[in-house]
């Protein structure tokens, strides 16, 4: 099957971006595709384990989704990746994006990233 990368940029208050790229990321998973959803600016904010997402995307971890977070747009927003996030995210960079979207047969991005 293929493989499925999902980057979202909309924080917790947008959350029908979230909704949407969880329940997507399950539905690819069951129909058997790899898929990496990478949370970028105000997203990495669905990440902290007391947020509403928290237990969706824990969710998604347990299905096999890959989950990461670039570590500096946490940063900026005063999450601490060792402590603040729910169990199973994986640290990243912008350079590991590029490296996964080469490495993906289709990429879909939500939200935007005009307040980066």
């Amino acid at each position: 099957m293929g493989k499925l990368l999902l980057i979202l940029f909309s924080p917790p208050t947008q959350s029908q971006n979230t909704v949407t790229v969880c329940e997507l990321s399950k539905a690819a998973v069951e129909m058997g595709h790899e898929v990496t959803v990478f949370f970028d600016a105000d997203a990495t904010r669905n990440l902290v384990a007391n947020q509403t997402a928290a237990n969706r995307i824990a969710d998604l971890i347990k299905r096999g989704v890959g989950v990461l977070v670039c570590r500096e747009s946490a940063r900026l927003r005063g999450i601490d990746t060792k402590k603040d996030l729910i169990k199973g995210v994986v640290e990243s960079s912008l350079g590991g994006l590029a490296d996964l979207m080469g490495k993906h047969d289709r990429i879909a991005a939500f939200g935007s990233t005009k307040d980066r």
